[in-house]
């Protein structure tokens, strides 16, 4: 194996996890075909939202399995974080800044407008990606693309991209390649068509968009042996509780659960899948004090840190289905400390102490933005009662989601309640904590974090991962949250299905993986 090849096949792994709302599938076998081989039944799924747009280029990333069964993605994630072979075979950075990468494509792969995966399709896709609205092709846009041979595409970003192989996996929709034909053709109707090299194809004819989709098997699908239905059908059901009926009543077989419904989905004997990704605390926005807040001394914002009591809102809000915290990023995340689990253990008389060598013995009030979502409502009242016991009262602001974002990000709130999925660092840093990530509103800066930032996003990842670990520790000892749980997603699925995973590292399981029990 030649150095080139030993490189591209030590890629840097990160598990990432998104924040991602899906809903329930279903299956049916009452139709399967004799021979084994052959794709069985139907599998029903029933999805929470529908996608603004089936065009990988501009779809929302919580939306992507609407894209699943039509669009193979260039890299598969793996259930413990790992990264596998897609319609990629190799890949990986071939500088040493992580800002000249190389993707070798596999042979034999077809899209479903007949197309034939190559090269230049590729250079066309990312192209095409380019001129997209998704909210996340930024994590690969703007590079400069070359076909190298037939089967080779180099990447050369003008800035490090350290997470692109994570960004071209069927989780961050930018890898999911769609054909050069259909872009050159008629990119418009991307939007409620599929061009994919994927297992299935949409059939438009029997789709109602925003209420059901139905995908199709190929018969010249490049692996068949990953072909486990003849077709899959998408419905949209935004009612938690009407997706664990119809898991009951055998209309669908997969769907994404709740906190409030999973003890219920676990009597019914549905498999109960959960995955802690999810933390949610408070965001203490005014670290600088520019809205002239008690926020700006360090002191109060470790106090605050120290008067939650993360063991027994875990215990009371999440069961056995969560864990406290005072990180950002989940145990399996490069970046996550060890030494920190446990760093604000709950100590109201030291969170006095503190509050008074700033300067507040008697507390303080402060105004906090909240949203009305469920796990985020709870968890509101909560900290109102925890941080009262310190002398601090909360001043909650309630809100509905999209009036709480924007009232969040506008800047004038000097905290804010908030439920954020942990990422890879980078990520987190692009989206969370970095001067310009939009849940940053106030532009908190820290010398520490971006020189330790710089140095990590083109350092090899055994360096990274130490520089990603610097800067947990900066926001950890810096009070810039008060984490206090991680919190699952959850997903319910059927003994009609072979059994399903979820973990820290891949929260959600591919709709093309989902089989029938054997």
């Amino acid at each position: 194996m030649s150095e080139r090849t030993r490189r591209i096949r030590s890629v840097t792994v990160l598990t990432s996890v998104a924040v991602l709302a899906l809903s329930g599938c279903a299956a049916s076998q009452q139709n399967a075909p004799a021979d084994e081989d052959a794709a069985r039944g139907t599998l029903r799924v029933a999805l929470e939202a529908a996608p603004s747009s089936l065009d990988p280029a501009n779809m929302e990333q919580s939306t992507s399995p609407f894209a699943q069964p039509a669009y193979d993605a260039l890299i598969n994630v793996a259930t413990d974080g790992t990264l596998e072979p897609g319609l990629a075979t190799e890949w990986g950075f071939i500088d040493d800044e992580n800002k000249v990468f190389e993707i070798t494509l596999r042979d034999g792969v077809t899209f479903s407008d007949g197309a034939e995966l190559d090269a230049e399709g590729l250079v066309t896709h990312l192209e095409y990606l380019d001129t997209g609205k998704s909210n996340v092709v930024t994590l690969v846009n703007n590079g400069t693309y070359e076909a190298r041979d037939e089967d080779t595409v180099r990447i050369t970003w003008e800035t490090p991209h350290p997470l692109a192989p994570q960004a071209f996996t069927q989780r961050w929709v930018a890898g999911m390649v769609i054909s050069p034909d259909a872009i050159a053709a008629d990119a418009a109707g991307l939007a409620t068509q599929t061009a994919g090299a994927g297992a299935y194809t949409l059939d438009a004819s029997a789709t109602v968009a925003g209420s059901r989709y139905v995908y199709t098997a190929r018969d010249d699908y490049w692996n068949p042996d990953a072909q486990h239905w003849d077709e899959i059908v998408i419905t949209v059901m935004d009612n938690t509780e009407q997706r664990l009926n119809a898991l009951k009543t055998g209309e669908v077989d997969y769907a994404a659960g709740d906190l409030g419904t999973a003890d219920a989905a676990a009597d019914a004997g549905l498999q109960v899948l959960s995955a802690p990704t999810v933390f949610y605390g408070l965001s203490l926005l005014d670290r600088d004090g520019t809205l002239g807040s008690p926020l700006a001394d360090v002191r109060v914002r470790q106090a605050i840190n120290y008067a939650l009591d993360r063991e027994t809102i875990a215990t009371a809000l999440l069961g056995d289905y969560g864990f406290a915290t005072e990180q950002t990023v989940v145990p399996s995340e490069p970046g996550f400390v060890d030494e920190l689990a446990g760093h604000y253990a709950y100590d109201p008389d030291k969170a006095k102490t503190l509050l008074a060598d700033a300067g507040y013995a008697d507390g303080f009030s402060i105004p906090v933005i909240a949203s009305t979502s469920a796990t985020a409502a709870t968890l509101s009242q909560v900290l109102v009662d925890q941080l009262s016991k310190v002398g601090i009262t909360v001043e909650l602001d309630a809100r509905p989601s999209a009036d709480y974002f924007e009232a969040m990000t506008s800047g004038t709130f000097a905290a804010a309640v908030v439920g954020y999925g942990s990422q890879p660092i980078p990520m987190e840093y692009d989206g969370l904590f970095g001067p310009a990530a939009i849940f940053n509103p106030l532009a908190s800066t820290s010398a520490a974090i971006e020189d330790d930032y710089q140095k990590a996003v083109v350092a090899p990842e055994a360096e990274a991962t130490a520089l990603y670990e610097a800067i947990q520790r900066e926001l950890v000892e810096q009070a810039w949250f008060a984490p206090a749980v991680f919190a699952p997603v959850f997903y319910y699925a059927s003994a009609e299905l072979a059994p399903v995973e979820a973990t820290e590292a891949r929260p959600q399981a591919p709709l093309t993986e989902l089989a029938p029990a054997e």
